[in-house]
């Protein structure tokens, strides 16, 4: 049970006075671009300053980066060895997010290993040991379900969703377990779950499947379709519009997890709102109960949901149904004596009031929609919702964007034109207002692109392009340093602290501190070029002492060649904006140290005694002849050494030495005695022969640096190849 607030107030209170601020990470790995990472991300950080405690994000960013790095789980395993004390006194994990790169029981136990570091997880997979912050999937798809029930009355239902997610097969679950409670059928054939991902195509199929199986125009056979994800529902909709099927009006459709989506959906989406912000927060006041409670057994809570009421389900928003009380405010109704041109020249005098920016010809153009959706209701579009967006979008490219203007303007709309359909035409009120709601909905979604346009700012071409040239041009530490301060200014990032290696090498480095800016004081120059054995050793004293601190990890290397690492201290939630720095800044690092000769291949790379001895030629295979051929021992071996970390691919390779697949086969066992596939493997082992005799690597590192699915798999191939498991033959070597 959480501690009452003052009880935890007053320990933080104490460390801090102590000089020992609480300090707390995350990590994960998550499209950092998406709303729900952002919105995990800033509750806990505001919930980090409401408690003033520190705060490291070590989260990775996976599907951001511009430049994609090869083996990407191996780079990110790198952040583990900073998740353990001293530097934190716990941690907010999301396991979850590994498990498009790791099996579960390989994800799980590298997060189980960091115990006993305190642990919160707010994913969906249990972590031994860990206190777990979960979503309540059960009142989440009941309060779906008593809206559609109890409000709309519908009681035909069908689902889509994805096989492959669990929460996806959860929310199916407890969509059949709600049916039973109501009594309600669970139709045939009304159930779809893809056994692929949230594609278009896939998606789309789905939807096919359904529009087969059941007549869905006017709620005939099926009433609502519940999906378990907004991705799936705005495609539905999209779908089912390109073959005449409305929603609401035909189907009702709804969502799940208030993604982007669900307000960017031709009909906005009626979904759950899995209240991310709110449960980023509370995970840090959970992980503060477990730093100050260690002996309290982990907990698994389960965080109440909000619904959000919109359109596809078949009702109005509650701010547009509120907004009715405004129909008897009217300042004059029109008389229905006017003569057209009379109602046109007042509607145009009080619509230029409204939009002072637009043109006779536009308020004409305006006025011809009105009455072109007045008396034609059946058309698939609004010609005035079209001439609102074309507004929006005209403002757009002349002034900053200014959402509550429009949605003044809307208001001030609605209240002028609505007494004239009394007057001219009694269409129903549905329809007027859902073009109302439109209007609203699309300011929201202008508001959404500018703030994403600002998010995003950092992977505009021209920016990077500005940026990149200046790293080019550093030449020297010095010029990379002064390069990475103007930088710094004009990415509005207030500080970083560097710690470099001496040369750039595949294993991970002992670091010293290089470089720091804002320069520190004199008190730390002592700590200044002394290397830090250990990342959870990082001398937290380069860190402000007179205030909390954010800072972001960035692990500084190109392709699989490390340099060190940054802390980087954060300001903007752009978290876009740390990762294209990391990237510029290690390209500028690379070029330095190759310039200078700082680079070290051979920490454990293989020895060309350890090649030669794996080699057992054909002897008629090294006669003079062979001295023509197209292919050798060196180009075989050189290739497959340098694709140490990848599976065996023959294509590729005899792709990439200009040969055929069957010729470079033959050939090779011809000249080595092994299939390409042998000896590309026979190489692994003996680079894992010198990693482990290093001392410095686990086993997970090993199988992942060397391209093997899991640890498990790469013991027993290295049993097959030695006859001892790695660590028998570590004891015995």
């Amino acid at each position: 049970m959480a501690l009452k607030l003052s009880v935890r107030k007053q320990y933080l209170a104490e460390r801090k006075n102590a000089g020992k601020r609480v300090t707390i990470g995350f990590a994960g790995i998550a499209d950092l671009r998406h709303f729900i990472s952002l919105e995990y991300i800033k509750g806990m950080m505001k919930a980090c300053s409401d408690y003033d405690i520190n705060f490291i994000n070590m989260g990775g960013a996976i599907k951001y980066s511009l430049f994609d790095d090869i083996n990407f789980v191996s780079h990110y395993t790198k952040h583990f060895k900073f998740m353990k004390a001293p530097l934190l006194d716990g941690i907010v994990t999301w396991a979850a997010t590994l498990s498009e790169f790791m099996d579960v029981k390989a994800y799980t136990k590298l997060f189980s290993e960091l115990q006993p570091l305190p642990m919160v997880d707010i994913g969906h997979m249990d972590i031994p040991g860990a206190s777990m912050l979960k979503i309540d999937a059960t009142s989440a798809m009941r309060s779906m379900m008593e809206h559609l029930v109890n409000v709309h009355h519908y009681t035909k239902f069908a689902f889509i969703g994805t096989d492959i997610s669990e929460p996806q097969r959860r929310r199916l679950m407890n969509f059949e377990h709600e049916l039973k409670r109501y009594g309600l059928p669970l139709m045939e054939n009304a159930v779809v779950m893809m056994n692929k991902k949230m594609e278009t195509k896939f998606i789309d199929e789905a939807a096919d499947t359904l529009i087969a199986n059941f007549d869905l125009h006017d709620k005939k056979n099926i009433e609502v379709i519940v999906t378990a994800s907004d991705i799936i529902a705005s495609e539905v909709i999209e779908q089912f519009s390109r073959r005449g099927i409305r929603v609401p009006g035909d189907v009702a459709v709804t969502g799940f997890n208030n993604w982007y989506e669900s307000v960017t959906s031709r009909s906005p989406l009626t979904t759950i709102d899995l209240v991310y912000f709110k449960r980023g927060y509370a995970a840090v006041e959970l992980l503060i109960d477990k730093i100050l409670s260690p002996e309290q057994d982990s907990e698994t809570l389960y965080f109440p949901v909000d619904l959000i009421v919109r359109q596809s389900c078949g009702c109005l928003e509650k701010s547009v149904a509120a907004s009715r009380a405004e129909e008897e405010i009217f300042d004059e109704t029109p008389d229905s004596s006017d003569s057209e041109d009379d109602l046109r020249m007042r509607l145009s005098g009080k619509i230029r009031q409204i939009f002072p920016y637009e043109g006779e010809e536009s308020i004409s153009r305006m006025l011809d929609a009105f009455f072109s959706d007045v008396y034609d209701e059946n058309k698939e579009e609004s010609r005035m919702l079209q001439w609102f967006q074309n507004v929006m979008q005209d403002y757009r490219k002349s002034r900053d964007f200014d959402s509550d203007h429009f949605q003044n303007a809307v208001s001030e709309l609605r209240k002028l034109l609505l007494p004239v359909l009394k007057t001219e035409k009694p269409v129903s009120s549905f329809y007027v207002e859902n073009i109302f709601h439109q209007m609203r909905t699309l300011v929201s979604v202008f508001q959404r692109y500018e703030t994403m346009a600002e998010r995003e700012n950092p992977y505009r071409i021209n920016n990077i392009s500005g940026q990149a040239i200046n790293f080019l041009s550093a030449q020297t530490m010095d010029q990379v340093y002064e390069t990475l301060k103007n930088e710094l200014s004009e990415l509005d990032i207030p500080g970083v602290i560097l710690a470099l290696s001496d040369t750039m090498s595949r294993s991970f480095p002992v670091p010293k501190i290089e470089f720091v800016y804002p320069e520190p004081g004199s008190e730390l120059e002592q700590l200044m070029h002394k290397p830090v054995s250990e990342p959870n050793l990082f001398p937290k004293d380069f860190f402000t002492k007179d205030r909390r601190y954010s800072v972001m990890l960035e692990v500084l290397h190109h392709a699989d060649l490390y340099f060190g690492y940054a802390f980087f201290e954060m300001k903007t939630i752009n978290l876009a904006t740390y990762d294209v720095l990391r990237m510029l800044l290690s390209n500028a690092l690379y070029t330095v140290y190759r310039k200078e000769g700082r680079v070290k291949f051979n920490s454990y790379e293989i020895e060309k005694t350890q090649i030669q001895e794996l080699i057992n030629p054909d002897e008629d295979a090294v006669n003079p002849k062979t001295l023509r051929m197209r292919i050798s021992v060196k180009k075989i071996t050189d290739y497959l050494t340098d694709h140490i970390n990848e599976m065996t691919d023959i294509e590729k390779m005899a792709d990439a030495l200009m040969i055929s697949r069957s010729y470079l086969s033959r050939k090779c066992r011809e000249l080595t005695g092994l299939s390409v596939q042998q000896l590309h493997e026979k190489l692994k082992i003996e680079q894992a022969k010198n990693m482990l005799a290093l001392g410095r690597f686990e086993l997970s590192e090993i199988a992942s640096t060397l391209g093997f699915k899991s640890q498990n798999y790469f013991s027993n191939v290295f049993k097959k190849n030695t006859g001892l498991s790695p660590l028998n033959w570590l004891k015995k070597n």
